[in-house]
């Protein structure tokens, strides 16, 4: 089977799907109490450890509140290690961006020391650190059928066209939008 992630051969790409993936969810239908979502991509080159800020604001009864999120994007094939990032200055790196949490996005995964010394940190201070592997990834962006067409033309095609499966996920939706329109009558 082949890997969509395969088909990201530049880096800054994998940073624009990521940073594409959380614009789209102001637009999805969520389950959580999201009010807005604001995407902040750093572009290319040097950017101190964090390639997107995103901002999650909620509301409640009393206001609205925030979370805001350093995205970290490592594409390479390997295990993303704490030399690949800029681990020594994390806490600064959150601090200086008023940021809440350090997502680390890894189109493979995290070396054992790198998510053991975010588990650590979370432990101990006041920020939350998470990895998602690129299966986390996919299984997220998976579920937007436009996203794969727009961002992984090959697999697109040679999952959804060639075979049918578009057509008959189309029809598995309007199957299951009728039968919730006629349970509701």
């Amino acid at each position: 089977m082949i890997d969509p992630l395969d088909e990201i051969k530049n880096p800054f790409k994998f940073q624009q799907i990521v940073a594409e993936y959380f614009r789209l969810l102001k637009s999805e239908k969520l389950d959580f109490h999201i009010s807005d979502i604001q995407v902040e991509d750093n572009g290319v080159g040097t950017d101190d450890g964090c390639d997107i800020l995103v901002d999650f604001y909620f509301e409640d009864a009393i206001g609205r509140h925030s979370h805001r999120w350093i995205i970290e994007c490592k594409s390479q094939k390997r295990a993303v290690s704490l030399k690949d990032i800029n681990g020594s200055s994390l806490e600064v790196i959150l601090r200086s961006n008023k940021a809440n949490g350090y997502l680390l996005i890894c189109r493979n995964d995290a070396t054992a020391q790198l998510k053991r010394l975010f588990k650590n940190n979370k432990t101990n201070g006041n920020y939350d650190y998470i990895v998602w592997n690129g299966t986390q990834l996919w299984h997220k962006i998976s579920k937007n059928l436009k996203f794969i067409e727009t961002f992984f033309p090959k697999y697109y095609h040679e999952n959804y066209v060639q075979n049918k499966a578009k057509a008959e996920f189309e029809n598995l939706v309007e199957t299951f939008s009728n039968e919730l329109i006629n349970k509701k009558k």
